[in-house]
């Protein structure tokens, strides 16, 4: 009987879901917001054609793994991408279903009922049918899970938060290893599921209310069951964990590194950024009081892609009211207190430069610095609120009940007029487009295409700032027209779906190579950047506005000029003489010395021994080969002296060289590239990626997984 009551209960809930979403489930539509189109969609593409390598005859996982991008940041780690979802295992759909806005929609409506059924299970230990239906719908379908369905990684971490506390409420006064076991898979597919932010936030409520639990229970073991938890999960998820921390130790968000916690993670300018103001506070319940209406950052002549799911997280007047009625309704004073300064917590914070205190948490409290967007945290906020909620239609349902008011019609209108509510708010800030916006090959794409199919080596092209700061301001006369004007810009990662090699793009950028962006982008005038452009393998320049220059050729004119790079050099070049230099700051100031004799020499950030026995300026090579693989690149050259191969990509740990059949020391130079010391005559040069981080995270895994399945399996054989 139980098993059919949840049974016809997730009927429901799939149903609701389903009549949510009904525009983009029953028509040729899909939302197309920004990350969804320059991110998330390239990476699912991407990893596709990976893994399309899976079943071929002697194929290891070099060959089908998606460890290295070669194609943004000029050169990265994708899997140490959290966002990327390699690992997650939901991620399997984009797989198996190849059309992407199929699988997105599949994806998306997924985890909108697992959502409304994680939360419907957790009110259930305690409410009623309807209010746990009540709670359900505004936990699910309020502003701030409408808002992030462009962010893959944010809506599918966020929903597992119900089902982490539903099995944690089963830990009580003593240690039960069992439930533990249970709680650390599911907090390990939260990880998983690819928002660090808010996986951390998780932990934070899940850390604070295992402290409840000690406290309500008397006893060590709820807080000591959560901290062992975290830990166990970090293990089941060691394959995508020591990979990430890898990348975040080398990545900008670090900072100068976890040795000096004075400077760790982002300075207080960008961890600020998306701190709400108290005004905004009132988007709970009238979200479009502050001029908060999506449909005003579109015009027909101009769109404007704002951020504006910092301000979304309405969850409806009626929720508001049912919770305020709910709070008061809650019997238990101890329960009422963690809950309401759970809510003020959360709200402070997220207030963040606006909150007097937020400094002192930037201080003292490291960890916050690696994340920006302090507002993100407030779906812990609406998570409380939708439980305040739910106990307010319990009291009314009893209300009701007693005495005896058309208890039929009245308990069905509650949750009615919530889904209403929030049904209408998703129509304002999710706009639809026909799925052919996610495709269209627009002119500048048809255009790279044409001249890469020219080319003898792969070349990259670039933006130049003002183009990338201009990206999120398109003209366009119709809302689809400005949208494909905006593909047009190859802004983010859109480059990955065309096999184009981007010199930037989308997301987390490693320290060093943006160390060298910057000092790009910031010379003078274009021409006086060409040099660096040109050993960073960089032949087309896309500008939004003309350039006055004397070295670039214009190849295209229109809205979007492209101006091709006669000085390129491809994208490794051999070098004949050295300079050493360990301090990347003052090797920034040699090279803008050096200018174009950087064709021809390489700065070392390390000490080299040996001394090159010819320092010919002008020494003939050949590049015969060349050609990157799935993490691998192959390189035959013909030397006529000693001297060095740089390769324009990121130096990185775990990058492996093979030459001539004998393993080679690589080396860090020009700020972000590595290169190798090369003998006269013919080399055969092999890189490959493969790094020790992954390899030690798959062992861990797949050892605790198996430890995991044999105590689970014999604990049920026991009994």
């Amino acid at each position: 009987m139980k098993r059919r009551f949840y049974f016809l209960s997730g009927l429901i809930l799939f149903c609701t879901t389903i009549i949510f979403f009904n525009r983009v489930v029953f028509y040729d539509l899909t939302y197309f917001q920004r990350d969804l189109m320059i991110q998330f969609k390239p990476w699912k593409i991407f990893i596709n054609r990976h893994l399309s390598h899976l079943f071929q005859p002697n194929s290891i996982y070099l060959d089908f793994l998606p460890l290295w991008n070669f194609y943004n940041h000029c050169g990265s780690p994708l899997i140490a991408n959290l966002q990327s979802q390699m690992f997650y295992p939901f991620s399997i759909i984009f797989y198996l279903v190849k059309d992407f806005v199929v699988a997105y929609k599949i994806f998306l409506v997924l985890h909108f009922f697992l959502s409304s059924f994680f939360m419907y299970i957790l009110l259930k230990r305690r409410l009623s049918f309807v209010s746990c239906l009540c709670g359900s719908i505004i936990w699910t379908f309020n502003g701030y899970m409408v808002s992030r369905t462009e962010f893959l990684s944010v809506f599918s971490t966020v929903i597992w938060l119900p089902l982490i506390i539903y099995l944690f409420s089963f830990i009580s006064d003593k240690f039960e290893f069992k439930k533990i076991l249970f709680v650390s898979l599911v907090i390990a597919i939260q990880f998983l599921a690819g928002h660090a932010q808010i996986w951390f936030y998780s932990m934070t409520y899940l850390f604070l209310y295992s402290i409840y639990q000690s406290y309500k229970y008397k006893s060590c073991y709820p807080t000591l069951s959560c901290l062992l938890s975290i830990f166990l999960a970090i293990l089941i998820s060691a394959i995508q964990f020591l990979p990430t921390m890898e990348f975040f130790y080398y990545s900008t968000r670090s900072g100068k590194g976890i040795r000096n916690i004075a400077e760790f993670g982002m300075n207080y300018k960008d961890i600020v950024l998306g701190s709400l103001k108290f005004k905004d506070l009132i988007n709970f319940f009238y979200p479009f009081n502050w001029q908060f209406n999506i449909t005003k950052f579109y015009s027909t002549k101009i769109l404007v892609l704002a951020n504006y799911w910092w301000y979304t997280f309405y969850i409806g007047l009626v929720a508001v009211c049912l919770a305020i009625v709910g709070f008061i309704y809650i019997k238990q004073i101890k329960e009422k207190t963690f809950y309401i300064l759970i809510v003020f917590l959360i709200l402070f914070y997220s207030l963040g430069e606006n909150f007097i205190g937020f400094k002192f948490l930037y201080k003292f409290i490291p960890f916050i610095r690696i994340f920006r967007y302090p507002s993100s945290s407030i779906f812990v906020t609406i998570f409380v609120l939708s439980f305040f909620a739910s106990c307010g239609t319990e009291f009314i349902v009893s209300v009701v009940k007693k005495y005896k008011l058309c208890y039929r019609y009245l308990v069905g209108f509650i949750p009615l007029i919530c889904f209403i509510e929030l049904y209408f708010y998703s129509t304002k800030i999710s706009i639809l487009l026909p799925k052919s916006i996610m495709d269209e090959k627009t002119e500048t794409i048809k255009f790279l295409m044409e001249e890469n199919s020219q080319n003898k080596f792969p070349y990259r092209f670039a933006l130049t700032p003002i183009t990338q700061n201009l990206a999120t301001v398109v003209k366009g006369k119709s809302l689809y027209i400005a949208i494909r004007n905006y593909r047009d810009r190859l802004f983010g990662n859109i480059n990955l779906e065309y096999l184009f090699y981007n010199f930037r793009g989308q997301d987390i950028e490693l320290k060093n190579y943006y160390k060298f962006l910057d000092f790009v982008y910031s010379c003078p005038s274009l021409d006086s950047a060409v040099p660096f452009f040109s050993i960073s393998n960089v032949k087309y320049i896309i500008s939004a506005i003309p350039q006055n220059t004397k070295l670039l050729k214009l190849i295209k004119d229109g809205e979007l000029k492209i101006y091709k790079n006669p000085f390129v050099l491809p994208p490794v070049f051999f070098v004949t003489q050295k300079i050493e230099e360990t301090d990347l700051d003052t090797s920034l100031k040699l090279m803008k010395d050096l200018k174009f004799n950087l064709f021809n020499t390489v700065i070392l950030h390390c000490k080299d021994t040996n001394n090159l026995t010819q320092n010919n300026p002008f020494a003939n090579t050949t590049i015969e080969e060349f050609c990157y693989y799935n993490n691998k690149m192959y390189i035959k050259i013909n030397c006529s002296y000693d001297g060095f191969l740089v390769v324009s990509q990121n130096f990185y740990p775990g990058w492996k060289c093979i030459v001539n059949n004998k393993k080679t020391k690589i080396y860090h130079c020009n700020i972000f590239m590595k290169c190798i010391r090369l003998v006269k005559g013919e080399n055969k040069v092999w890189f490959y990626y493969d790094p020790t981080s992954f390899k030690i995270g798959c062992v861990v895994t797949l050892i605790f997984l198996f430890f995991t399945i044999l105590y689970l399996y014999e604990k049920e054989f026991i009994q």
